[in-house]
C-alpha cells in the first residue's frame, strides 16, 4: 500500500464552504474505499465506490444531524463529493474527445519531462536497469517517452531503444542525441510498423490517460507493431493528476488483452536498484511484464 495522500476537493453545502479530505484504498474486485474527513460538518468514515455500476456506500464514524438525516438529501451531498472523482473509476465512461487534455509541450514543461531535471535523470536511470532486468537488451519502443529521457539512458545502457510520444514537436525538444530514434505518434497510431522490429513495448504511466474507448484500437496497434512482450506500470488510483481518466484495477486490464497477451510477472521493488519513484514497492508503481499468448 502506497503512503497515505490526502487529497482535499472543496464542497458547498446550504450556503456553506467546506472541504471534504479523501484518502484512496487499493481496488479490492471491482469496489475501491475510500476513507473521508468531513471538515464542514465535522464527520468521517468510508466511501465504498463500484466501478461497475458507480454505486457508493457511505458509513460515518456518527450520524450526521440537521437536513442531512434526510436520506435523499445525505445522498445528493455524498453524491457531489462523489462526482469529483467517479467518472474515472468508472468501467465503460470515456471523457467526450473535446475534453481530453492536450499533451503538449507546456504539459510536459509543467511535469519537469523535458528540462533535464535532475531528479527525472535519476528515476530514468533506474527504469532503464529495470528494463534490462525484465526483457535485456533486444529492440524496444516507448510509447509516451516525452523528450526522449528515458530513450537516452536505456541506450546509454546498450538497449536498442525508440520512442514516440504526442508532442507535436518532439523533434525540436528532443534530447539532440537522441532526436533520431523518436517520433510523434501514440498508442493509438503508433508511428513503427512490424518491418522495425521491436520485440517489446514499454508504457510507463500511459495507460491511465488513455480514454477506455480506445483500448480496442491500441491492441489492435500492438498487434500490428509485432511486438512478443510489453512493459506496463500503469497508475490504478490517483484520480487528482490531470489526464488520470481511466483508473481500474489491475485485473480489468488484464482482462482487456487477455487473448493477445499474458501477465508473466508484476514486480515493484528490484532490491538491485536503488529506492525511486517507480522501485519503491508501492501499489501505484507495479512493472508488469506481459507475453504474447
Amino acid at each position: 500500500m502506497d503512503p497515505a495522500t490526502t487529497v482535499a476537493i472543496d464542497v458547498t453545502h446550504n450556503g456553506k464552504l467546506g472541504r471534504v479530505d479523501l484518502i484512496f484504498g487499493e481496488w479490492h474486485d471491482s469496489q475501491i474505499e475510500i476513507t473521508f474527513r468531513d471538515r464542514l460538518y465535522r464527520n468521517s468514515g468510508v466511501i465504498q465506490f463500484n466501478g461497475e455500476n458507480a454505486g457508493i456506500m457511505v458509513q460515518t464514524s456518527r450520524p450526521y444531524t440537521g437536513d442531512l438525516e434526510d436520506p435523499q438529501r445525505f445522498n445528493d451531498y455524498f453524491g457531489s463529493i462523489v462526482g469529483a472523482f467517479a467518472n474515472a473509476f468508472t468501467f465503460g465512461w470515456s471523457p467526450a474527445p473535446d475534453r481530453m487534455i492536450i499533451y503538449d509541450e507546456n504539459y510536459h514543461e509543467a511535469n519537469q519531462y523535458i528540462q533535464g531535471d535532475p531528479l527525472e535523470i535519476s528515476i530514468k536511470k533506474v527504469q532503464a536497469k529495470i528494463i534490462e532486468e525484465l526483457v535485456g537488451l533486444g529492440k524496444c519502443v516507448i510509447g509516451g517517452c516525452s523528450n526522449g529521457e528515458l530513450v537516452r539512458q536505456c541506450r546509454a545502457n546498450h538497449i536498442d531503444a525508440w520512442g514516440f510520444d504526442v508532442i507535436p514537436n518532439i523533434q525540436d525538444i528532443a534530447f539532440p542525441e537522441v532526436r533520431e530514434y523518436l517520433r510523434n505518434g501514440s498508442l493509438t497510431e503508433i508511428p513503427y510498423k512490424a518491418e522495425d522490429g521491436f520485440q517489446t513495448l514499454i508504457a510507463i504511466d500511459v495507460m491511465e490517460h488513455i480514454p477506455e474507448r480506445d483500448i480496442p484500437r491500441m491492441i489492435d496497434q500492438w498487434m500490428s507493431l509485432g511486438v512478443r512482450k510489453l512493459i506496463l506500470l500503469i497508475n490504478l488510483n490517483q484520480f487528482w493528476f490531470p489526464g488520470h481518466i481511466t483508473l481500474r484495477p489491475l485485473w480489468w486490464w488484464e482482462k482487456q488483452w487477455q487473448p493477445q497477451f499474458r501477465l508473466v510477472s508484476i514486480s515493484s521493488r528490484f532490491a538491485s536498484q536503488p529506492v525511486v519513484y517507480s522501485n519503491g514497492g508501492l501499489y501505484n508503481q507495479q512493472w508488469t511484464l506481459w507475453e504474447r499468448c
